[in-house]
């Protein structure tokens, strides 16, 4: 696993990660840790500055030696295509910022001074592994909440820096965090802009890599990042487009689309016939590989493994792109109905109140009464509603889409234990969170969004470099999350709209068909079948880690994995991220804990 990291703190304090390299050969407080690709971290150093860009960043060289010579500013992280972070160190202290999308996460950790690194699970190996039992709790309950707790990561007194920040710490161990970018609504053709940074994005990855890979899938995503691939390097070079598909299945569905695009010149599209069996969802849990969170990819681990073996031993694939992240930055969220009423954009949230019910197949009026009630209620007070219902056993008054937090779900498997931890967590977010602004928060809020799949995708990118394959998300990448947040409310599309932005902007290169495409492909039946055929193996999990946790009830899981496995409705969404969470913590036991040493190196004074 790659990650770097240093300290500050006093020398004789400081431990280091065995096995680790300078980032700079003459200081001594900053590491690299194992293998990486070159272009994933560039250095320059001054007699003043030491700089250095962690991730794919589209600065050249003469720009990165500029930074080591007039020092880096804040706007850095968005200055270059590219998804990176930036080091800076000098004598007083040592600045790291943070990218937008949250790809490249910091974590810090206080201990006689402190530490900090890009992989989380590298620092808790420090105090023993020990987890945050609140975060998890959450992340159990209500995922969408966890990700408002800003500054945590799954292991105690491991702390997140969250993405657009600044971190500096000083060689006292003191620790400053601020935030130094938020959306800002620009006028301009935003169309042209996001095709333009989603192009350099691309460009960023294949002009770097001999065998690109990208996913094509049949999706708007990941057909937009194959055409703007292609069109980059047509006519010298081509990129492979790999189509995962079922062995029975050869023209339907999504293949139609990816069949299109794959004709596309510039493209050298590949099909990978994978048989249902042996490769189904929640297969094999026990062989998926430690993170430093619960990946994306957990449960569908054994058709993923597959894919990247079969990509790199084919391809030789040294740089693999998907559309993770398409949805939650293109699509979107209810909220904007509460936006548009506290903005008193009525008559437009009227118009999306009924374009939403008419997609949901509900009734209007209560989608606006909710859309007025949390207009005039603020997050923190959601919030403490929230706790309430978890301590109360009560679900709250407001459980439509349109609300600041989602509804208390209070599933049969989870304890009181589990509950009583996560009401306290989010009782403190609420008491501690910086207020949304009144109005205009709809970019705000899917910022926040965009962090939490950013971070969680970077444990689906340890997963692939496990199986020697580098995987990038360029719709996360800080000038793409930059360019579509920006969209002022009156000119952003309606949560009922399809990705309709992002079709203006590909509409020279998608073929019609692609270009009409309103819906995305489901495979919720493959994942009925696969927990159906794996039900023994998941009814096993039950008696686990989180059972030792106090966080779930193992009858009551037991019970609940039937219930899923049986098509009962809502049993299949509140057991996913038990199993998640459950298979992580068995790969979290089952490996070795990164290594450290207990003294610093003899010889070495003050950092």
């Amino acid at each position: 696993m790659f990650w770097y990291g240093g300290f500050r703190g006093p020398a004789q304090a400081r431990r280091e990660p065995r096995h680790s390299s300078r980032m700079w050969l003459d200081v001594t407080d900053c590491w690299l840790v194992g293998s990486r690709q070159e272009q994933e971290i560039r250095t320059a150093r001054t007699a003043i500055w030491s700089v250095a860009i962690v991730g794919s960043c589209g600065a050249s060289g003469a720009e990165v030696a500029h930074l080591a010579t007039q020092g880096v500013r804040d706007e850095v992280a968005r200055r270059w295509p590219g998804a990176y972070a930036v080091v800076e160190t000098t004598d007083e202290a040592t600045t790291v910022w943070t990218d937008l999308g949250g790809v490249w996460p910091i974590y810090t950790l206080a201990d006689n001074g402190v530490y900090w690194a890009s992989s989380s699970r590298a620092l808790a190996a420090l105090t023993a592994q020990e987890l945050d039992t609140y975060q998890l709790a959450v992340e159990l309950l209500a995922p969408a909440v966890a990700r408002m707790s800003h500054d945590r990561s799954m292991f105690a007194g491991v702390s997140l820096v969250p993405p657009g920040h600044r971190v500096v710490l000083s060689n006292t161990g003191h620790v400053d965090v601020q935030q130094v970018w938020r959306p800002q609504s620009r006028s301009g053709d935003l169309t042209f802009r996001l095709r333009a940074e989603l192009s350099v994005a691309a460009a960023v990855r294949v002009e770097g890599a001999k065998n690109p890979t990208v996913d094509l899938s049949g999706g708007l995503d990941s057909t937009s990042l194959a055409l703007l691939a292609a069109e980059r390097l047509c006519p010298d070079r081509t990129i492979t487009g790999v189509t995962v598909h079922a062995t029975e299945a050869t023209t339907e569905g999504d293949l139609g689309y990816a069949r299109e695009a794959g004709a596309h010149p510039g493209i050298t599209h590949r099909f990978m016939p994978i048989s249902a069996t042996g490769y189904e969802p929640y297969r094999a849990l026990d062989t998926v590989p430690v993170t430093d969170e619960p990946a994306p990819s957990t449960i569908a681990y054994k058709h993923f493994a597959a894919q990247l073996d079969w990509m790199r031993d084919q391809f030789g694939t040294d740089c693999h792109m998907t559309g993770d992240g398409g949805d939650s930055l293109l699509c979107t969220e209810p909220i904007m109905l509460a936006d548009l009423v506290a903005s008193r954009r009525l008559r437009r949230a009227w118009t999306e109140s009924v374009a939403w019910a008419r997609l949901r197949r509900s009734a209007v009026w209560p989608l606006l009464a909710d859309s007025v009630r949390t207009a005039r209620s603020d997050r923190p007070a959601a919030l403490r509603s929230l706790a309430r219902a978890w301590r109360t056993g009560r679900p709250g008054r407001n459980t439509s889409a349109v609300n600041w937090v989602p509804a208390a779900l209070q599933p049969g498997w989870s304890t009181a234990e589990a509950r009583e931890l996560a009401a306290s967590l989010v009782t403190g977010i609420a008491a501690h969170s910086a207020p949304l602004p009144r109005t205009g928060f709809t970019s705000l809020v899917a910022a926040e969004a965009m962090s939490a799949v950013g971070r969680t995708a970077r444990a689906d990118v340890q997963i692939a470099e496990h199986h020697g394959v580098p995987l990038h998300n360029p719709f996360l990448d800080s000038r793409v999350v930059d360019a579509y947040l920006s969209i002022p409310l009156d000119a952003r599309p309606g949560p009922a709209e399809y990705k309709p932005v992002l079709r203006r902007a590909m509409d020279d290169l998608f073929s019609p068909a692609l270009a009409r495409r309103t819906t995305k492909g489901s495979f919720t039946s493959d994942f009925y079948q696969g927990m159906r055929t794996n039900l023994d193996a998941l009814r096993d999990l039950a008696d686990g880690h989180l059972a030792v946790l106090g966080l779930v009830d193992p009858a009551r899981l037991r019970h609940e994995l039937s219930s899923a496995a049986a098509g009962v409705p809502g049993a299949f969404e509140s057991v996913d991220p038990v199993i998640s969470a459950e298979a992580w913590l068995r790969a979290l036991h089952s490996a070795e804990p990164v290594e450290w040493s207990t003294t610093p190196r003899a010889g070495e004074g003050a950092s």
